[in-house]
């Protein structure tokens, strides 16, 4: 049965004029909850949370800003407002796990923990009681009044167990840092789990890279295997200072079908192995099938390029090429390179290299499983806004034209972002 609960609510515009106001109840459902006033033929108001784009607490009044610009304001609740906050951000919580897709894999186990966020300059970015979920792949935290968020295996730069004062601390590649503390009886069993599933995500990638490359030595292949995680584009300077052999055959595994070589030719040209960089997804070592992601970052003309693209043996399945502007407030494009490929990756791995998201427009995009992910993640939507171009990448000629216009386009400052035909 639907939990409800008797409060007095407001509708408003953007101007802060009241549009609705009503006493009533509140009624939470799986996909948000319905707002409806005393009296059998008032049959209220949804509010979704797919619409609701934040939610604060402040003096026993919850405000809620949405996404069309409304604002809703809940109030009257009395002594339950503490359990009212509780059920909605338990109920968006749920719903957030899907939409943002922050569970990777399956679910290994739940733990009680207390968590604290801040940011790399050391801003508070949350605290409180929460359920750590375990996954495969990531972390999902679960608090109990804020909004859940994960952490991904893939992106974290650190992890740090103190056996001591029974806390876990995980620093991310994007500048997040979280420590969790008051485990209770679980430290022991969460850091045993935690540790196993690193390390069977580790023998898997490693397993099928040692029948991809092997001719080269397995400690090359798990320092390889660290750099590139689940795909991960890395510089392949960086590969480099593994092995030069071992980054030679990375390239070749990118290019090795004539036709697309000589399509990115003129990207290729553009840039060195600092700015080159590749990830590969091998699903299948022996077979040699696997997927590729391979960024050209052009920081003189202002440019990222990212193609996707997968081999089964010989049989290329290049997709498109996207050519994204670097967007910054200050500084020089160099400056934000590792940014910029950090947005990309965290893009595609989270997304499993579906492209839609990058660039198609949100009217195509409003009945998709992706609607929510391009309205509230940050690294998404600054991909969106910068992207400039996609060109298939299988037509040298046809590519070379359209590159050439990209470099154009670059130039000049634009709001929208386009496609070339």
């Amino acid at each position: 049965m639907p939990l409800s609960y008797n409060v007095r609510f407001r509708k408003m515009n953007l101007t802060g004029r009241v549009l609705l106001e009503k006493e009533g109840e509140i009624i939470l459902m799986d996909k948000g909850f319905r707002m409806r006033g005393k009296g059998a033929q008032d049959r209220g108001e949804i509010l979704y949370f797919s619409d609701m784009r934040d939610i604060s607490v402040e003096n026993d009044m919850i405000s809620i800003a949405t996404f069309t610009k409304d604002k809703f304001e809940i109030c009257h609740a009395g002594s339950q407002i503490g359990q009212l906050v509780k059920d909605i951000y338990s109920a968006r919580n749920a719903f957030l796990i899907e939409a943002l897709f922050l569970k990777q894999g399956k679910l290994i186990q739940d733990f009680d923990v207390y968590f604290e966020r801040s940011n790399a300059e050391g801003r508070d970015l949350g605290k409180g009681r929460a359920t750590l979920k375990l996954y495969e792949e990531s972390l999902v935290v679960v608090p109990q009044e804020h909004d859940a968020f994960a952490l991904s295996f893939h992106f974290m730069q650190m992890q740090d167990f103190d056996d001591d004062e029974y806390t876990f601390k995980v620093n991310m590649e994007h500048g997040t840092i979280i420590h969790f503390s008051q485990f209770g009886n679980g430290f022991e069993d969460f850091q045993e789990q935690f540790y196993r599933e690193m390390s069977r995500i580790y023998q898997e990638v490693i397993h099928e890279l040692e029948y991809l490359f092997i001719d080269c030595q397995k400690e090359k292949l798990v320092k390889l295997s660290h750099l590139m995680r689940r795909g991960k584009a890395v510089r392949v300077r960086d590969i480099a200072k593994i092995d030069k052999d071992l980054a030679t055959s990375v390239v070749e595994c990118v290019f090795k079908d004539e036709a697309y070589a000589e399509t990115a030719a003129p990207l290729r040209s553009r840039v060195d192995d600092d700015h080159l960089f590749i990830g590969l997804n091998v699903a299948d070592g022996k077979k040699e099938i696997y997927r590729f992601m391979v960024v050209f970052v052009l920081s003189a003309d202002n440019v990222i390029a990212c193609t996707l693209g997968s081999y089964e043996k010989d049989i290329r399945k290049v997709q498109d090429t996207y050519f994204f502007r670097i967007i910054m407030d200050q500084g020089v494009p160099e400056d934000h390179v590792t940014q910029k490929v950090l947005e990309l990756n965290q893009a595609c791995l989270l997304l499993n290299f579906v492209p839609d998201p990058l660039y198609k427009d949100k009217r195509e995009l409003k009945n998709s499983i992706y609607k929510f992910a391009i309205r509230k993640l940050g690294f998404l939507r600054i991909l969106r806004s910068s992207f400039m171009a996609r060109c298939p990448s299988i037509l040298p000629e046809l590519f070379a034209r359209n590159f050439e216009r990209v470099l154009v386009k670059a130039k000049v400052a634009q709001k929208d972002a386009h496609s070339v035909e």
